[in-house]
């Protein structure tokens, strides 16, 4: 193993900054006017519940974090608790999803042309694709600084926003509250949680942060409803200037043309909607490469895919990802289809992980211990169900008209995924290699 070559330089700030970029991003501007159209000025207290909802699903995320820290985690937890198999299963689901990073450099683009026309909408994408990857080839610590300048003016924008709006807040408009019922209510929480989740990705980073047991657990919670507190009052900037029926399936811009100056909504554009996609494709940089540096330290994936460069980071897995983010826009593709097959197998590994959590107590006693949760086995299996079926509405959400080119590319990379590890193992067989041994090597826990 590899582990004693990740230093551990992530304190609770660099966390917290990189949990809150994860959740904010092009979900609130786009998803706000649709969750409107659910549920009318009621989206305010929408975004509360769907916070709420999210920490919820997350206790066995942060069970499993503060039990078992460990670098990769989603790959790590289900190799070592289901077997290699299953973990090579979520480690290339996982990496379907990183053709979504085109998709963020194509939304950042069309936030940036309209304004700055010299350069195209995939031109746009992909000097923000390189600029962030190959900010990340500098090593964590950096990453995790540009993270948290991003965020700070990102946040700054959102705040600009509803400042703006509170003084001339009509009360009026926010009446009736629950115009489409408590079942629209539900169903714009339920969507909602796309929005406000997030946070429970940083346990991947756990191996390379100072005191991972604490930072995880208390990062999780704050920076969610740090994130839910800022949600409610763009809700409310949304819904109490304008009548909330013209904000119907609109970007949070329709709403901010009533009462942001020209500069405000500039600076909007480009700190606030742009900066939420960037802060997201950041985070994907620094966290999605965790679980490919374990799976190639443990011979699954080849082992020069998980060499680290002089400044820890895992350049080889960084190059491949901008690679694949920048394809697509340099020969412009069609990126949206691809893109929802890539979002919904992101979805995918969080069924496993949720499996993985009941396990833990039963298979490391000592580590559920240190949980910072302790749970009956009756509980963890209703907290099982109930995370499995919030998920199962996620992906319900996600698969709404999916076209055949979808579901094609979904089932066949579903396909690769179960055959890949059976292949693998035969050819290091041949070269008197276990496998199955290195998959479920638990040193990496004790790192």
């Amino acid at each position: 193993m590899q582990t004693n070559k990740l230093r551990r330089v992530l304190g609770f700030w660099d966390v917290f900054f990189i949990a809150v970029g994860q959740i904010i991003g092009a979900g609130v501007v786009a998803l706000t006017g649709i969750a409107i159209g659910m549920t009318g000025p009621s989206v305010i207290l929408a975004y509360f519940f769907a916070g709420i909802l999210v920490l919820v699903v997350s206790i066995p995320i942060m069970i499993a974090g503060t039990s078992l820290p460990a670098t990769g985690a989603y790959y790590t937890w289900s190799s070592r608790v289901g077997g290699g198999w299953l973990g090579s299963i979520v480690l290339l689901l996982i990496l379907l999803a990183t053709i979504s990073l085109s998709l963020y450099g194509s939304s950042f683009g069309l936030y940036l042309n309209p304004l700055f026309p010299a350069l195209s909408v995939n031109q746009w994408g992909l000097l923000i694709i390189v600029v962030l990857g190959c900010a990340n080839l500098f090593g964590l610590q950096l990453a995790s600084k540009v993270q948290m300048f991003l965020v700070l003016l990102l946040m700054s924008a959102l705040a600009l926003y509803a400042g703006f709006a509170i003084p001339q807040l009509d009360t009026a408009l926010l009446t009736p509250m629950f115009p489409k019922g408590i079942v629209g209510f539900i169903t714009a929480v339920f969507l909602l949680k796309f929005a406000t989740g997030g946070a429970y990705l940083v346990v991947g980073l756990s191996g390379e942060m100072i005191n991972p047991r604490r930072t995880v657990v208390v990062v999780m919670i704050s920076a969610t409803l740090a994130v839910v507190v800022v949600y409610g009052f763009v809700a409310l900037a949304s819904v109490g200037v304008i009548p909330w029926q013209e904000m119907i399936n609109q970007p949070l811009t329709v709403a901010g043309r009533a009462f942001l100056p020209g500069w405000a909504m500039t600076y909007f554009l480009i700190a606030g909607a742009g900066l939420a996609i960037c802060t997201t494709l950041n985070s994907q940089f620094i966290q999605l490469p965790r679980s490919f540096m374990v799976a190639s330290w443990d011979k699954l994936l080849p082992e020069w895919v998980g060499v680290l460069n002089r400044y820890g980071a895992p350049y080889v897995i960084i190059l491949g990802m901008l690679a694949v983010g920048a394809m697509p826009l340099i020969f412009g593709l069609d990126i949206g289809d691809n893109a929802r097959a890539a979002t919904i197998s992101a979805s995918f590994p969080a069924f496993v992980v949720f499996w993985v959590v009941t396990q833990i107590p039963k298979k490391y006693p000592e580590a559920y211990k240190q949980s910072v949760f302790q749970l009956s086995q009756g509980w963890m299996w209703a907290l099982f169900l109930f995370s499995e079926f919030a998920s199962v509405v996620g992906v319900y959400f996600l698969a709404q008209d999916l076209s055949t080119t979808v579901i094609v590319v979904l089932m066949l990379w579903i396909a690769i995924a179960v055959a890949y590890y059976p292949l693998r193992k035969r050819y290091l067989a041949s070269k008197g290699i276990d496998l199955d041994v290195l998959t479920t090597d638990e040193e990496i826990f004790r790192s």
